[in-house]
This record gives structure tokens, sequence and C-alpha cells, in this order.
């Protein structure tokens, strides 16, 4: 089998790449000028140089392939929409025509659960739970148009392709997510959202590359959009206390209620746009929302129609994660 991952610099993407190469796949990876491809040399991939957003520079690395993993996408709790659109929605319409273009077989896409979410709480939610009529943040909506354009073209048969929504994803080679946790811990500045009493779903990364490639390698089923999960339920405070632990940082002592974390969350994101900074800001309202709500999901479609199941649970997940931090440098190095 020969694979196309877009992304396969990022945290997911080089997760999948292993997973691949491991049992035998060749790989090939689309990477930008800029992109930091040394882990992806080091595994031994085929670099393919060109972006999602270029036309021109897709179908060409889609040539010859039989499966396409589209991992690229732009990630954050806040920014310009304009930029998520054309990473995100104008990125997998290219995806889409490259697939066609080249004649590949398959195509599996990395959607989110966040196509769902609206700020407002969403308990054991599955793929029949509707998308928002007005969505809050430019990530969440563009991830769904993008989502309908890949589940159209495949209802529609102009490619096979299934969508896989991954809830909160963790693990070792997080770079985003666990940093930004880190760092607040280490300001005295995590705060609990309502003495962190939500219960939350989570996706162990590489249990969520296990999905992706079931749902590539199930070739009689296309056009389905499929929840991924660690398939345990925990409380926001529990996940983060499990990380703590793992990862070193001193566990959260102060709570907040919601509507006061989320009026706090609005006035540090207009002071991080003012300071022109291009991080991502270490408080948001997407972040005190996806905290702060219910939000848990079923991941039984997946376990019926591809026969997933978790094969890492979180409390082994959270050894691996301590293990890769201490691997890194340890925390100080995480946070530098």
């Amino acid at each position: 089998m020969k694979a196309l991952v877009t992304g396969g610099t990022g945290f997911v993407g080089t997760h999948l790449v292993r997973k691949l190469k491991a049992r035998g796949d060749t790989v090939r990876c689309l990477v930008r000028k800029t992109s930091n491809v040394a882990t992806l040399k080091n595994i031994g991939v085929e670099l393919a140089e060109g972006d999602i957003t270029m036309h021109e520079s897709l179908a060409d690395a889609a040539l010859g392939v039989d499966v396409v993993y589209h991992c690229a996408a732009k990630v954050g709790a806040a920014g310009i929409r304009s930029e998520f659109y054309l990473a995100n929605v104008e990125g997998t319409r290219n995806v889409i025509k490259a697939c066609e273009a080249a004649g590949v077989a398959r195509l599996a896409h990395v959607s989110t659960q966040s196509v769902t979410f609206d700020f407002t709480d969403k308990l054991n939610a599955d793929e029949f739970t509707p998308f928002p009529t007005r969505y809050r943040d430019p990530y969440s909506e563009t991830k769904a148009l993008a989502e309908k354009e890949v589940l159209d073209a495949a209802r529609k048969g102009r490619v096979s392709a299934n969508a896989v929504r991954p809830t909160l994803v963790w693990g070792p080679g997080d770079l985003m997510i666990l940093p930004i946790i880190a760092k607040l811990a280490s300001k005295g500045m995590l705060v609990l959202v309502n003495g962190g009493r939500a219960e939350t779903a989570t996706s162990y990364v590489e249990n969520v590359c296990d999905c992706l490639i079931l749902a590539a390698d199930h070739k009689q089923i296309s056009g389905e959009a499929l929840f991924v999960t660690d398939d345990e339920r925990l409380t926001s405070r529990e996940f983060v206390e499990k990380m703590a632990d793992a990862v070193g940082f001193k566990r959260p002592k102060m709570s907040l209620p919601y509507g006061l974390a989320y009026a706090s969350a609005a006035v540090a994101e207009k002071l991080h746009a003012l300071s022109g900074s291009k991080k991502e800001p270490l408080m948001t309202r997407y972040a005190i929302a996806f905290t702060g709500r219910n939000l848990t999901f079923s991941c039984e479609k997946a376990r019926r129609m591809l026969g997933y199941k978790p094969v890492v649970n979180i409390n082994d997940g959270m050894r691996r994660l301590a293990a890769w931090v201490k691997e890194i440098g340890g925390l100080a190095k995480l946070i530098a």
C-alpha cells in the first residue's frame, strides 16, 4: 500500500506515518518549504514539496498512491477566519480534486468533534448530533465545512472517503495543548472551570491513528463520519490531574465560575490581539467552553462499522506521555 499523508510533520501526522511504516506501507508526505522534516527523514518517508492550498503541488504528490490521509489543517482556538477557511476548506477541496485526478482509491479525512461544537453541553453525542446553526469560532466552522466537502464528494461518487472525528487529542508529541497547560501551571494560572466537574471525552493520539487506518482499509464503507474516543469517561479535573502527575506540573487548585472564566478569556483574547503576537493565546473562550462544558461522545459507530477499539487506555497513555516528556528534557524543555 502506498500512502500520501498531508500534515505529516504535525502531531497526529507524525504518529500516523510511524504506524503506516511499521505495518509495511510506503509513505509519501506533502511538506512545505518551511517545514522541519528531520523526523520524517529519520522515519524514512518520501517527501513531496507542496502545500494543500496549492492544487498543482497536491496533484503531483497524489500520483501513484493508493490512499490519502488528510491530516493537515489550521488548528487554533482563535484567529482570522479567512486563514482558517483557506487551509481547512479550500485545502480540503484541493485534496479531493487531487484524489479525483490521480484516481486515488481511498481518502481518510481527519475531522474533529468540534464540528458539533457551539459552546454548549454535548452528552454522549453521536453522528446524528446536528451541526450548529451558528458557530462561535473559525476552527469549528471551517472544519465542519471541510467535512461536508469530503462526505458530499464521497456520496456523489467523486471519491471513496470517510471522516474520522477525534475528541481531545493528547499524548507524546503534543506541542500545542500540553505546553499551554504546563505553562499556565508553572505560572500558577491554571484554573479549573466550575471545579472541573464537566465530563470530557479524550482521544489518545495512537488510538486516533488506528481509527484512521481502519477508516481507510474498510473499502466497502464510504461517506461516513465516525467519532473516535478513548471510550473512558472522566471529568476535566480528573484528566488534568492525571496529566499533571505524569508530566510533573502542579495540580490546579483554583476554580472560577464558568461565566467569570469566560468573561476573563474574552478580555485576554483582546489584549493578546492588541499585542500583535502570533502565538496561541494562553486563555481563550474556546478553551473555557471546551473544558467547562460537558463534552462526551460515543465511538459505538466506529466500533460497529470498523471494528475499532482503543488499544491504549488513559493510564497507559499517561505513562507513555511521562516517558516522552522525560526524553525531551523534562518539564522545563516542554514549556521553554
